[in-house]
């Protein structure tokens, strides 16, 4: 009797693991939960922006300006530069060997910098300052774009030297521009999302420019 109920425990035990490990029934397809599937963002065309200002100009210690008032924000400024190039002579003694020797390599010129200013003519807050080169302590990215995302009357500045630069100023028209306007812009595209910033300098493409560095232009440090 002692067998047979020791018999009856062990089986059961059995089965009560074989049920915990699924293996009584294979899963229902009710019971399973489909995959979410992300939904691209249906573009809106009062988010489209134009480009209300475009020009390419070698800049040595001089500048170019415009003024705008936005009422519709963001505004995007995007640029693209080609500094002075060096060639540096960097002299230095082996600590092995206690030899002098001289590492040459390329890198922008110090003097080389662009930068964009972003003014309130209301009451003369700068908005926005920022550009290229460490001479002036902003970073080395060839290309990038900048956001201005308040609402005024705005002088845009750009600054420079020993440099080339391309700058395009994009807004919305929808809320900055007369309707009737509108229709002028050929020059649109959807920013938001694609350009607002730059993770990792690039190269430029500026028609014309020569982008190997001069070995005219040395330094010895």
């Amino acid at each position: 009797m002692t067998v047979k109920y020791s018999y009856l425990v062990y089986s059961l035990a059995i089965i009560l693991v074989v049920a915990a490990a699924g293996c009584l029934r294979p899963p229902s397809d009710d019971n399973l939960i489909p995959a979410t599937v992300a939904t691209p963002r249906t573009p809106i065309p009062e988010d489209i922006t134009c480009s209300i200002f475009s020009k390419t100009a070698a800049y040595a210690y001089n500048g170019t300006s415009f003024a705008f008032t936005q009422k519709n924000p963001p505004m995007f400024i995007n640029y693209t530069v080609v500094p002075k190039n060096v060639t540096v002579n960097r002299v230095f003694t082996d600590p092995n060997t206690k030899q002098t020797k001289t590492l040459t390599y390329s890198d922008y010129s110090q003097t080389s910098w662009f930068e964009v200013t972003v003014t309130n003519k209301a009451n003369g807050e700068v908005i926005l300052k920022d550009g290229f080169g460490a001479g002036k302590g902003y970073p080395a990215y060839l290309s990038r774009t900048l956001k201005v995302l308040k609402n005024g009357d705005f002088d845009l500045t750009f600054n420079g030297n020993d440099i080339t630069a391309t700058v395009n100023v994009w807004v919305k028209p929808h809320g900055n521009v007369e309707e009737s306007r509108v229709m002028e812009f050929t020059n649109c595209a959807y920013m938001e999302g694609q350009r607002d910033t730059l993770a990792t300098a690039k190269t430029t493409t500026i028609e014309g420019i020569i982008l190997t560095w001069t070995p005219e232009n040395q330094e010895t440090k």
